[in-house]
């Protein structure tokens, strides 16, 4: 049976649980399998460690003392830390999934769980996050369309006098379309880049996530000639479109040179 041993340079793990006796064999597993991972137990610490050191996966508990692991994941995704991170947790109710995986966490396990699943989903984690990094759609941290630019490390967006103060899936859900702009792009493939996996997230969770980004592109006021308005529109029962609108002046050049 081939060895699950990673065949690259060892990847760095940060490892945030509170429980020793769970913390303990996880960590000379993973050692054991070639990682070098970093354990801490609070939340603050794994934070400030996790914006502090470059790391190739992060894994998360949920209930942790101080800063809880959702904080935790939301914090890092405001600070524009992209690191993929596997969320583990007790709380095993679809909501709690949702919870974490809204407030940015790439993959969700739920205890107890084997160790060879754990590191099925590390594998899964490290193999997308290359593809990501070799894709050159994804090497480009400057998008735009029409009036709104976004810089994929910084939050919030600007869009023509005003900003979009987004929340972590909704962020990356308009890098996404932003990056595909004018092309549809599927339920499965926003679920897939957005919340890491189409198995653990529900139709309408990505249907929320939709909506809200959709309402705070039609809330704020565009004015000027200059300015384009970026919509989302919708392929029924396929994905996701997004569009720009032709700007005043350019209706008006239109009508001049009919």
């Amino acid at each position: 049976m081939p060895s699950s041993r990673p065949s690259f340079s060892p990847e760095r793990i940060l490892f945030v649980e509170d429980e020793a006796d769970v913390a303990g064999p996880i960590k000379r597993g993973l050692e054991e399998e070639g990682y070098r991972v970093s354990w801490t137990t609070e939340g603050e610490e794994g934070l400030t460690e996790a914006l502090a050191v470059s790391y190739d996966v992060l894994i998360v508990d949920w209930r942790l003392p101080g800063m809880d692991g959702r904080t935790l994941v939301e914090r890092l995704r405001s600070e524009g830390n992209a690191t993929p991170l596997l969320m583990l947790t007790a709380l095993q109710d679809v909501d709690h999934r949702v919870a974490g995986l809204d407030a940015g966490a790439d993959d969700y396990l739920t205890k107890p769980f084997s160790f060879e699943e754990l590191l099925a989903r590390l594998r899964a984690l490290t193999r997308r996050a290359d593809r990501q990094a070799e894709s050159p759609d994804t090497q480009t941290t400057h998008l735009q369309a029409g009036a709104l630019t976004m810089d994929t490390a910084r939050r919030p967006v600007p869009y023509g006098p005003s900003s979009l103060d987004l929340r972590p899936k909704a962020f990356r859900l308009l890098e996404l379309l932003l990056r595909q702009k004018g092309t549809v792009v599927t339920r499965t493939t926003i679920a897939e880049r957005v919340w890491g996996s189409p198995y653990d997230v529900t139709a309408n969770a990505i249907d929320v996530t939709v909506s809200s980004l959709r309402q705070a592109l039609q809330d704020v006021g565009l004015t000027g000639d200059a300015l384009s308005r970026v919509s989302i529109e919708t392929a029924r029962g396929i994905g996701y479109r997004l569009t720009v609108s032709p700007s005043s002046k350019d209706l008006s050049s239109s009508d001049h040179s009919a």
